[in-house]
């Protein structure tokens, strides 16, 4: 907040809860305005104490306190994700991500249908009275400004914006389809150019491998990326450029991208990708233009 950032993007399957809370504490203990911040969560799961769930209730084991697959490690036991892609289950979300906030935030800008890949999921939150619905009925009631998708796959997501009527999405965010390693988000980009969607991009250093890291999709990076990696790290150096400032160039280039998220861990992280974004105007055009001769930028693309 001190650094001028105003749009923070949480969701309760980040820690069942945890994310949303120290955001709300955050937000307070760095003095932020409650209504001049910008809050982005997500729906299609509710978090759940273990004694409340219900028979029927489909539960999401695998991110569950304990379990060798739960990516968060400080989440909390005794509690679940049920999974709800309903109307309802979206305005019990909302509720929930607000009592979580704690006045961290005067209200949510925003709610994305989470995850919603599988077909069970896709099914449930396209149906009439489905997750999609439950948002617009929040957005036409005032409660939030947003309607919004969070998809790693980028295909789902543009079957999902042209599924529904023009002016049911505001924005749409993607996650890991469109960076230096990974372009299949480009159809995605120009129907939301052309439907007056707004993109918000995620995972523009492609899972940290783009900025001295190792792992890419959370795991071991295969050796045709870490060519590529390679690739882009010679045209940076030759253009005096740092590899974080031409991802982050990169990843903002599509006219539909409005906002890049990106996470960060310490204040010294949110300063420098703050200083980062400063210089990604002034990646010459020249590098472009040689990384497309060089096959690393997908075909179609409109370069400065």
């Amino acid at each position: 907040y001190a650094a001028g950032v105003r749009d923070f993007d949480t969701a309760p399957h980040y820690g069942l809860g945890l994310s949303e809370e120290r955001l709300g504490i955050g937000l307070k203990a760095a003095g932020a305005d409650p209504r001049g911040v910008r809050v982005w969560s997500k729906v299609g799961r509710l978090v759940r104490p273990l004694s409340a769930i219900k028979p029927g209730d489909v539960l999401e084991t695998e991110n569950m306190a304990g379990e060798p697959t739960c990516i968060f490690p400080e989440t909390p036991r005794q509690i679940a994700p049920v999974l709800d892609y309903t109307a309802e289950g979206v305005r019990a979300s909302h509720d929930d991500t607000l009592a979580r906030l704690k006045g961290g935030a005067a209200a949510i800008e925003g709610l994305r249908v989470h995850d919603c890949d599988s077909p069970e999921r896709y099914a449930e939150a396209m149906a009439r009275g489905g997750a999609v619905d439950g948002l617009v009925a929040l957005r036409s009631e005032g409660k939030i400004k947003a309607v919004s998708i969070g998809l790693n796959d980028s295909g789902v997501a543009l079957r999902m914006v042209r599924g529904k009527p023009a002016g049911t999405f505001d924005c749409v965010m993607i996650a890991g389809a469109w960076n230096l390693i990974d372009q299949d988000g480009l159809e995605l980009m120009r129907e939301c150019q052309a439907r007056g969607i707004d993109v918000h991009n995620a995972g523009a250093f492609a899972s940290g491998i783009l900025v001295g890291g190792s792992s890419y999709k959370y795991g071991k990076a295969p050796d045709e990326v870490n060519a590529k990696v390679d690739k882009w790290g010679k045209l940076a150096v030759k253009y005096a450029t740092p590899m974080p400032v031409l991802a982050i160039a990169f990843a903002l280039l599509p006219a539909a991208v409005s906002r890049l998220a990106v996470g960060l861990k310490s204040p010294d992280e949110v300063h420098q990708a703050v200083a980062w974004v400063d210089q990604a105007a002034s990646v010459p055009p020249e590098l472009w233009r040689e990384a497309k001769a060089h096959g690393l930028i997908v075909d179609g693309l409109e370069l400065p």
